[in-house]
């Protein structure tokens, strides 16, 4: 079967509580729950897409990347409308926000919720979407003891 190949940025947002991490989880138009993710305009890095990508789907500029390249990749396939066989890669970056406030497109996204990473398993369509967040969250924690030796 033929297939096509589809490449995406995405980016794991999150916000430090007192004692805890809550995710940013976005329903898209299509009725999944899954992250902030899109494809590159020409000539645009894929920091600059997750940048553009999460600020247009929810209205977020305030963020802090853990670092400069994505950490994290999901391969998944699907059958499109046309009934053609899309091969889809995901490169995700991880990224804390300092502002909860969100303000969805209405166009891509429908709705968003803030969840710990126990609620984000009630929370999210794809198993694979749920593996991702917890390979972000031991991400956050390894370099958030990192940081703390530096001090």
């Amino acid at each position: 079967m033929p297939h096509i190949k589809d490449n995406a940025i995405g980016v794991i947002v999150y916000y430090k509580l007192e004692d805890s991490l809550i995710f940013l989880l976005l329903k898209h138009r299509k009725g999944h729950w899954s992250f902030a993710k899109g494809h590159s305009e020409p000539e645009e890095s894929p920091i600059q897409t997750a940048l553009r990508e999460l600020h247009e789907e929810a209205g977020i500029f305030n963020l802090k990347f853990i670092t400069g390249e994505p950490l994290l990749k999901e391969k998944y396939s699907f059958v499109n409308k046309k009934l053609l066989k899309v091969k889809k890669k995901v490169k995700y970056f991880i990224a804390e926000t300092f502002d909860m406030n969100v303000k969805i497109d209405n166009h891509e996204i429908t709705d968003y919720k803030w969840c710990s990473l126990e609620e984000s398993a009630n929370v999210l369509t794809f198993g694979q979407s749920l593996e991702i967040l917890n390979r972000a969250s031991k991400f956050i924690f390894k370099h958030s003891e990192e940081l703390s030796k530096t001090i």
